[in-house]
């Protein structure tokens, strides 16, 4: 069986960046600044809506706006990703709402 590894959070934002038309550079890491990048706010915007998509997050127009680095980019991914609920604490949640109706019902 092949062994694929999974790729990092900062090789899907380089990804994007370099898929990007606006983008001039054949390289990119986390210190470069978008206005180097040749992106605007729209192409941002742009950016932001194919992250939300593929890590199933919300990135609102402010924080868009207060990217300054690649860097500001993938740190931003993290931080939210961090804070969403692991598949076990999602269950466990799920099974305390349970036990928590089943408990109303059987004393109604």
């Amino acid at each position: 069986m092949q062994n694929l590894k999974k790729p990092s959070i900062s090789e899907i934002v380089y990804d994007h960046i370099l898929n990007n038309q606006a983008v001039v550079v054949d390289v990119v890491d986390a210190s470069m600044s978008l206005a180097s990048l040749n992106l605007d706010s729209l192409e941002k915007i742009s950016l932001a809506m194919d992250f939300e998509e593929h890590f199933g997050i919300d990135v609102s127009d402010q924080q868009v706006e207060a990217f300054i680095t690649i860097g500001d980019i993938i740190d931003h991914i993290q931080q939210v990703l961090d804070a969403q609920p692991t598949l076990q604490e999602l269950a466990d949640i799920q099974r305390s709402d349970i036990n928590e109706l089943e408990h109303e019902v059987s004393d109604g």
